[in-house]
C-alpha cells in the first residue's frame, strides 16, 4: 500500500491495554532478591557435581607446577564470570519487568525471551498485602500482593519496592478499587507525585467522608502523569503480646498433641539407646520427618502471628504480623464473607478467643500467593471477649437482633436451651451426635445466619445473608430415617463454613427458603463510604471514652 502518511506504531500484544508512559519499574535489585535461592542452588549444584574434578585438579601435577596462588586466581576468575553472568541476567530481567495501575486494573509484565503480562481487575480486589521477606528487610524492600476473587493462580504479586512506595501504591489501588478517582497533575512528569489535594474527597480519618462521586481524571491527563494518593491514617484497635501468643499455643490442642508426640519420640529414642545402643536409632529414622513437620507447623504459626496488630483505616482493616518475614494486609470493606469465633477448652479459664474469616482470594486460608508465611484468614489469633466482639463488628455491621450481647453469649456459651433466635437441634439427632448435639444450634436473623457448634472447642460461625451464592439441603439415609437434614449456605471457599448439621428436616427447608428471600432483599449492601463513616465515628467514640 502506497502513501506518504506515517506508518502506525507497532504495539506488541503483551503491552496492549496500558499506555507506555504509565509503566513503572521495580527496584533494580529485585531480580537478585527474587532469584537468589535459584542462583545459590545452581552454584551449589555446580560445585557439588564437580567436586571430584576439582579435587583431582588440585592434586594433579599441573596444579603443583603452577602453585596455589595461580589456582586460587583461576577459581576467583570463575566466580567472577559466574557473578557477571548473573548480573547480566538480573539487568535484563529488571529491564523487562514493570507494573502499572490504571482505573480498571493492576498490570504486571515480565520475561526476557518469553514475555508475559498479567492483570488484576480492581473491581475484584479482595485485599492488598505488603510482604517484607527477611532478605528484603535488609535492604528496606518488600513485595506487593494483590489478592483477587478468582481462585488460586489469579493473585498478582510483584516487587521489590521500597516501603514508602509500597504504602503509596497500596493506597492508590485501594482508593481506585473503592470507586475514588485520582486527578492527575498534567504539569507533573511521569513518576512525579501530585499533591495530596489531587485526591477528590478526603478520607474520614482526616475529618470528612470520601465522596463516592469523586471526579475522575481524564484519559489524556492520566496518560501524561501519575498522581499520588495520600496514605490513609489508621487507628490501632488491638495487638497480641508475644507472651499471650506463646501461652495460647501451649494451651492449643494441636500444639499439645505435637509436643506430647515429640516428647514420646525423644523418650523412646533414649530408651532404645540405653537398651540396644546407638544403632537402634536407625529404625526410628522414618519418624523424623513427621516430627520436623509438626515442629515447622508450630513454628510457622508462632512466627506468622508474632507481633500481630489490627488497625482500622478509611481504606479497610489493616493486619500486620510476622517475625522473620513481616506482612501488612489490608482488607477492603465488604470483602469478608464469613466470621468464626472459637474457644478451645483450655482457653476458657483465661477468657481467650480466636477469630478467623473467609474471603475470596484466600481459599482455605492459604497465603502461598502472597508469600507471607502465615494464614491470611486470621483476624485475631488470641484475645479477650471484648476484642473478639470488636473483630466481629469490624466485618459484620449488623447481627439483625435487638440484643447483640445476649445473642453472642448464647452463641458462644449456650447449650441445649431454647434462646430465640437460636434453635438447638432436637433430641432425634442425639444418636448421630452423642457428644455435641446439645451445643448444636442454628439462628437466622434479619441479616445473618449463625451456626453454633463444638463441645470441647466451642465455635460460632456468622455469615451475612447477602453473601449467599446458593443454598443446599441434603439428607443421608440415616438422616431421612430420623427426619433430619444438613443445611449449607454456599459462599466463597475458605476456612469458615456456614453449615448446620442434623437440623430438623422441616426447619432446614424453611430456613433455606427464608435465606433466599433475605439474600435478595439485602443485595444492596453497605457502600464503602458508609463503612468508613461507621468505623470512623465508632473509633472516635472509643477514643473519647478512653
Amino acid at each position: 500500500m502506497s502513501g506518504g502518511g506515517r506508518a502506525p506504531e507497532r504495539v506488541r500484544a503483551v503491552d496492549a491495554g496500558v499506555p507506555a508512559d504509565q509503566w513503572r519499574r521495580v527496584h533494580p535489585v529485585s531480580p537478585v532478591l527474587n532469584a537468589w535461592k535459584a542462583l545459590a542452588a545452581l552454584l551449589a549444584v555446580i560445585v557439588y557435581q564437580n567436586a571430584d574434578l576439582v579435587a583431582d585438579v588440585l592434586s594433579s601435577s599441573w596444579a603443583r607446577e603452577r602453585g596455589a596462588g595461580v589456582v586460587a586466581l583461576i577459581v576467583v576468575a570463575g566466580l567472577i564470570v559466574f557473578l557477571l553472568i548473573a548480573a547480566a541476567y538480573s539487568w535484563l530481567a529488571w529491564r523487562s519487568t514493570s507494573y502499572a495501575v490504571t482505573d480498571e486494573a493492576v498490570w504486571y509484565r515480565s520475561g526476557i525471551l518469553f514475555r508475559s503480562q498479567r492483570h488484576a481487575r480492581l473491581d475484584r480486589v479482595q485485599s492488598v498485602d505488603m510482604v517484607h521477606p527477611l532478605l528484603g528487610r535488609l535492604f528496606g524492600l518488600g513485595r506487593l500482593s494483590v489478592e483477587v476473587a478468582g481462585g488460586a493462580g489469579s493473585n498478582l504479586s510483584f516487587g521489590y519496592l521500597s516501603t514508602s512506595v509500597l504504602e503509596e501504591l497500596r493506597a492508590e489501588i485501594l482508593a481506585l478499587a473503592a470507586g475514588l478517582r485520582v486527578a492527575s497533575q498534567g504539569s507533573e512528569p511521569p513518576g512525579r507525585a501530585a499533591e495530596p489535594s489531587a485526591l477528590q474527597g478526603s478520607s474520614p480519618a482526616r475529618g470528612a467522608a470520601p465522596s463516592p462521586t469523586a471526579a475522575a481524571s481524564s484519559p489524556a491527563a492520566g496518560a501524561q502523569a501519575q498522581a499520588r494518593v495520600p496514605v490513609a491514617q489508621e487507628r490501632v484497635l488491638y495487638t497480641v503480646a508475644p507472651g499471650r501468643l506463646v501461652a495460647s499455643l501451649l494451651l492449643s490442642p494441636g500444639v499439645i498433641a505435637a509436643l506430647l508426640a515429640a516428647l514420646g519420640f525423644l523418650a523412646l529414642a533414649v530408651v532404645l539407646t540405653v537398651v540396644s545402643g546407638p544403632r537402634a536409632l536407625s529404625g526410628m529414622a522414618g519418624a523424623v520427618p513427621a516430627v520436623l513437620v509438626a515442629a515447622s507447623m508450630v513454628w510457622g504459626r508462632f512466627a506468622g502471628e508474632f507481633n500481630f496488630q489490627a488497625a482500622v483505616s478509611p481504606d479497610g482493616i489493616r493486619i500486620r504480623r510476622g517475625l522473620t518475614e513481616t506482612s501488612a494486609q489490608t482488607i477492603p470493606p465488604r470483602r469478608v464473607h464469613a466470621v468464626r469465633i472459637e474457644q478451645p477448652l483450655l482457653w476458657r479459664r483465661r477468657g481467650w478467643y480466636r477469630v478467623t474469616i473467609s474471603q475470596a482470594g484466600y481459599a482455605g486460608g492459604d497465603d502461598s500467593q502472597s508469600g507471607s508465611g502465615a494464614r491470611g484468614d486470621v483476624l485475631l489469633p488470641v484475645g479477650s471477649r471484648e476484642q473478639a466482639e470488636l473483630a466481629l463488628w469490624l466485618v459484620v455491621r449488623d447481627l439483625g437482633v435487638e440484643d447483640p450481647q445476649a445473642f453472642l453469649a448464647d452463641g458462644l456459651e449456650g447449650a441445649g436451651e431454647q434462646a430465640s433466635p437460636f434453635v438447638p437441634n432436637s433430641r432425634s439427632s442425639r444418636s448421630l451426635d452423642p457428644w455435641v448435639w446439645r451445643r448444636r444450634a442454628v439462628a437466622l436473623t434479619a441479616s445473618v445466619l449463625a451456626v453454633r457448634d463444638g463441645r470441647i472447642n466451642r465455635r460460632l460461625s456468622v455469615t451475612p445473608v447477602e453473601r449467599l451464592q446458593s443454598v443446599g439441603v441434603t439428607q443421608g439415609p440415616l438422616e431421612r430415617r430420623l427426619g433430619l437434614a444438613d443445611l449449607e449456605m454456599h459462599i466463597v471457599p475458605g476456612g469458615v463454613h456456614a453449615h448446620a448439621h442434623h437440623v430438623d428436616a422441616d426447619r432446614a427447608r424453611d430456613l433455606a427458603g427464608r435465606l433466599l428471600v433475605l439474600a435478595r432483599e439485602r443485595r444492596a449492601a453497605e457502600p464503602p463510604e458508609k463503612w468508613m463513616l461507621r468505623v470512623h465515628r465508632a473509633v472516635e467514640d472509643m477514643g473519647e471514652q478512653a
